[in-house]
């Protein structure tokens, strides 16, 4: 295998492998991080779950690292109140990260183009007797669903849209 250089961007479909060898010369192969991108979702015109929820495919094999939300498009609520997230792996479900109701905003009537919040995936309780699968692994490929949750409405087409930045990386089966 021969090495290479760039000296420009450089793309692929399927991801990049990064291939390394251990003392013993045993190849070690991990994916190197890539981030999907689930746009579009918006708050909705009365108090609930997004009328537009975004949805992520998984690949088989990978493991989910850290979830942000984005303001790509500042919403409105017509008075004081909350906007809060979820991701699952069901609509309105919250196995990713859990829900909260009011980390986007809280006790406001907009957010501002460009915020960006950090979410906590959801980690399992592990004692001597059980060690559970990370919910944030898949072995199948599966749909990732993407909410904004909202306790007050939002006035006619200020829903606003918020991106979802998922991080995630290929892991050796």
């Amino acid at each position: 295998m021969a090495n290479t250089t760039f000296n420009g961007p450089v793309r692929s479909e399927n991801g990049f492998q990064e291939v390394s060898k251990d003392a013993q010369g045993n190849e070690t192969v991990t994916g190197l991080p890539r981030v999907a991108r689930v746009t579009g979702v918006t708050v909705n015109e009365t108090a609930g779950d997004s009328p537009a929820i975004g949805q992520f495919t998984q690949p088989a094999g990978t493991l989910i690292t850290d979830i942000k939300i984005h303001c790509a498009t500042a919403p409105t609520l017509t008075g004081a109140g909350d906007i809060g997230y979820e991701v699952g792996t069901s609509s309105s479900g919250s196995q990713i990260v859990a829900t909260i109701a009011d980390e986007i905003l809280d006790g406001g009537t907009t957010v501002v183009v460009g915020n960006l919040t950090q979410t906590t995936l959801v980690q399992q309780t592990q004692n001597a007797a059980t060690a559970p699968a990370s919910v944030q692994f898949t072995s199948a490929a599966r749909t990732i669903y993407c909410n904004v949750t909202n306790t007050v409405n939002a006035g006619s087409g200020t829903g606003g849209s918020f991106t979802f930045l998922i991080t995630y990386q290929t892991l050796p089966l």
